[in-house]
């Protein structure tokens, strides 16, 4: 299986798959990588090639991903709206 994207905080497919990277690693990451990384992990749960285990806990790390995701772009459009104001 491939590794996937290597991020900064050293998470990797990989990494999400094993259940070695934690919640905090992928709060930390950017928008960028966290989307990519989310891509990476449904591509892996869609295959249908994972043990039912490995499958149930990258779902649970591709939520935390799909919740940092949602908090960045919130963050993004809270910014937006306040440049906007100002106009």
């Amino acid at each position: 299986m491939a590794k996937g994207v290597s991020t900064q905080q050293g998470v990797t497919l990989e990494s999400v798959l094993s259940g070695e990277s934690s919640d905090e690693q992928l709060r930390a990451l950017s928008f960028e990588q966290a989307l990519k990384l989310l891509e990476e992990v449904v591509a892996s749960v869609e295959n249908g090639t994972l043990p039912l285990d490995r499958a149930i806990g990258s779902y649970e790390k591709g939520s935390v991903l799909v919740q940092h995701l949602r908090k960045l772009l919130a963050g993004a459009e809270e910014k937006l709206r306040v440049l906007n104001q100002v106009e």
